[in-house]
């Protein structure tokens, strides 16, 4: 259940930060990825402390080097004392999107523009917008958007995207409350033992209904298949031992399946190396729905 994994994973930092006794200027976790800053000293104490609760939950550890540091989606920059955000692209990035001859719709072409633009306004400080909006500018032409087509889709997206962000800013400094939700179930979620689960987390508990229209009326859409869905939560089990790998993916299973068997220095390597073998038919746990 992702509600239990995400209690469990609250609970191991509030006991590995207990345990650590330094105050750690940073600390932010997307699923099972953390980034944090510590000393230097104390990098390897850290991850000795994160992997000793239990056996199966196991941490692999990547320093910043030149005071950068790649964490999903964003490279964190330490400048002038000064934590800056950029957009960070993989090297296996291709560069390749929805070509604009393409037999779909002017809409799908233009949400894909949409969806550059917000990555670049986003993910990135200010000083970067210049040469993050030329990267964008560079992939749609050699994907075939015309010119006229990308400045006028970036500038109406940006023509929105600016009050939401003076709007969102201010909310946060002033209304900001982080809220927990778990699904409603009478008696079970709402009772006082429910809520002191996460009274030391610094969340209220808000809920979501079990019953809605969802559970029966389905949309006639063909099934995907398993290794074609993507934002998903993932498990690989051990075939020769009960050792098991979660991890999260936005892009296509297939894509991140093969980067697993190739990757010789992952954790799964590490495992594979003692002669055991995974089975690489993925439990999903857990789907990002849109």
């Amino acid at each position: 259940s992702p509600i239990i994994a995400e209690f469990t994973l609250q609970d191991l930092k509030s006991r590995a930060i207990a345990t650590l006794r330094v105050d750690l200027p940073f600390y932010f976790r997307y699923v099972d990825d953390v980034v944090l800053a510590a000393p230097p000293s104390m990098g390897r104490t850290i991850l000795d402390t994160f992997n000793s609760f239990h056996t199966r939950l196991q941490f692999a550890v990547e320093e910043g080097a030149d005071n950068r540091l790649n964490f999903l989606d964003v490279t964190i920059i330490l400048e002038d004392g000064l934590f800056l955000f950029n957009w960070f692209h993989k090297p296996t990035l291709s560069g390749r999107y929805l070509h604009f001859e393409s037999r779909h719709s002017l809409c799908q072409k233009k949400g894909k523009i949409i969806g550059l633009t917000d990555k670049v306004f986003w993910l990135s400080h200010s000083k970067f917008h210049k040469e993050n909006f030329k990267f964008i500018i560079n992939i749609l032409s050699n994907n075939g958007y015309p010119l006229s087509f990308i400045f006028h889709t970036i500038i109406d997206r940006l023509n929105i995207l600016l009050p939401r962000y003076f709007i969102f800013h201010i909310s946060y400094l002033i209304f900001h409350i982080s809220y927990f939700n778990v699904p409603y179930i009478n008696n079970i979620s709402d009772c006082e033992s429910f809520r002191l689960c996460v009274r030391d987390l610094d969340v209220k508990l808000s809920y979501t209904g079990i019953n809605n229209l969802c559970r029966f009326i389905k949309v006639g859409k063909d099934k995907v298949e398993k290794d074609s869905r993507s934002n998903i939560v993932y498990k690989i089990n051990c075939m020769n031992c009960d050792a098991s790998y979660v991890g999260q993916t936005g892009r296509l299973l297939r894509t991140r399946i093969k980067e697993h068997i190739r990757n010789l220095m992952s954790v799964i390597a590490e495992h594979r190396a003692l002669e055991h073998t995974f089975d690489f038919d993925i439990e999903i746990l857990d789907e990002e729905t849109f």
